[in-house]
């Protein structure tokens, strides 16, 4: 479940951002942007990385490589010479999507973690 929601909240972080855009920054968009201060700065979209553990699973938060790409908007004023700036790398459909799976996957681990409460109190009640 909170894998579920690790992955609703990087989406809901890219949708939220998506027109965030900034300066070009100086490192290519098939790099991570590096971190700033400057407000101007391109959002770094993020993924969401799940891998099984022994007991379940964990959810850790990746950059979405490439992280930016070009856009040509002469009047941004920290457009550069060629009148571009860097634009989230943000697919709204690809966004929807994940979100419906997160809510879905949320909602299905809720429901297997009611069967087994149901089913522990089943138990219960039976030795009782």
């Amino acid at each position: 479940m909170n894998a579920s929601a690790t992955r609703l909240e990087a989406s809901a972080s890219n949708v939220a951002n998506a027109l965030t855009n900034g300066p070009v920054p100086q490192t290519p968009p098939n790099r991570p942007v590096a971190r700033s201060d400057d407000p101007r700065s391109v959002y770094q979209p993020v993924d969401v990385v799940q891998v099984s553990t022994g007991s379940g699973t964990m959810a850790r938060f990746t950059e979405r490589l490439p992280a930016y790409e070009l856009r040509y908007q002469p009047d941004a004023p920290f457009a550069d010479a060629r009148g571009m700036v860097a634009a989230p790398n943000v697919d709204y459909a690809r966004e929807i999507a994940d979100q419906i799976a997160s809510v879905a996957a949320f909602k299905a681990n809720a429901r297997v973690f009611s069967t087994a409460s149901d089913m522990a109190r089943t138990v219960i009640d039976m030795k009782t």
